[in-house]
């Protein structure tokens, strides 16, 4: 089957979408986001002449199904931390109070994978932060909470396509049930941050005391929920970017690393390392 190839780039690059096509010699009206749908090309060789071209002019190559719609998925799962929100947020609090880089750095080698165990990684980051005012949470929600490019455009267009919204995060409730209401998210997990006397007790666990939500424990709420409403996991969109978002990743018919580490890329059906979150309007025709 012939594939189409859906060119993409960061909002506001359009020039670079325009100097890519005049490389290859090929015409395209660039659409929302800022994407050009191209057909009839041969994809090993285009690859082998251009791909190190694209990813210079950053520039997304997306072969796509030409009959992929929408309406073709039943369910919609992303990641929070670096997904749909520009920002980690333990890190961000860490910063706050003097502690970002030796959490900084615990977060990063975790999504990287080259820390294999999110469990530990995050009880360990989470007990540096014992004795901090939980002030510092909501300082966090007033002024630091902002979406990446694209999420309220891709949040309309699932809405509007009646698609359930999960947001499944490593993260806290105390920052999640926030992003929920404020975007629409239908329903949402994550882990239990401790705070007594208003303080943070440094200790962390997943919800109502369970075990920390972690890869495993986003993809077994996902599946549950897909389960409990008839939905098949080929009828499944998820995007993420770090390790911990590997099974959920793997297990959708549709799912994008979105601007992810680079173990993570393989995992996924799609990676987006320039589109906007509504970059993946871009790859249905209708």
């Amino acid at each position: 089957m012939k594939l189409d190839l859906v060119l993409q780039t960061k909002y506001g690059h359009e020039s670079n979408l325009e100097k890519f096509l005049k490389l290859i010699g090929r015409k395209g009206k660039i659409q929302e986001p800022c994407a050009v749908r191209l057909s009839g090309l041969n994809k090993e060789e285009f690859e082998r002449l251009y791909k190190e071209r694209a990813r210079a002019l950053q520039v997304d190559l997306c072969w796509v199904d030409p009959h992929l719609s929408l309406s073709n998925f039943k369910l919609f799962a992303t990641d929070m931390d670096s997904t749909f929100l520009n920002l980690e947020t333990l890190d961000e609090m860490a910063t706050f109070v003097g502690k970002g880089e030796e959490i900084s750095r615990i977060t990063e080698l975790t999504m990287q994978g080259k820390i294999r165990n999110y469990a530990e990684s995050l009880t360990a980051r989470v007990k540096l932060m014992a004795g901090v005012d939980a002030s510092v949470v909501d300082r966090l929600i007033k002024f630091h909470i902002k979406p990446n490019p694209g999420a309220e455009a891709m949040v309309s267009a699932l809405k509007k396509a009646g698609i359930p919204m999960l947001l499944v995060s490593g993260g806290f409730s105390c920052v999640t049930n926030v992003v929920k209401e404020r975007y629409g998210f239908t329903h949402v997990i994550s882990n239990e941050l401790e705070i007594v006397d208003g303080k943070l007790t440094g200790r962390v666990t997943g919800p109502f005391g369970t075990p920390i939500i972690d890869g495993r424990g986003k993809i077994s709420y996902v599946s549950a929920f897909a389960l409990q409403h008839g939905i098949e996991l080929s009828e499944l969109i998820t995007m993420g970017d770090g390790s911990n978002d590997i099974p959920m990743l793997e297990a959708a018919g549709l799912s994008i690393a979105w601007h992810a580490k680079a173990a993570v890329r393989p995992h996924a059906k799609y990676a987006f390392d320039f589109a906007p979150l509504s970059g993946l309007l871009a790859l249905f025709k209708n």
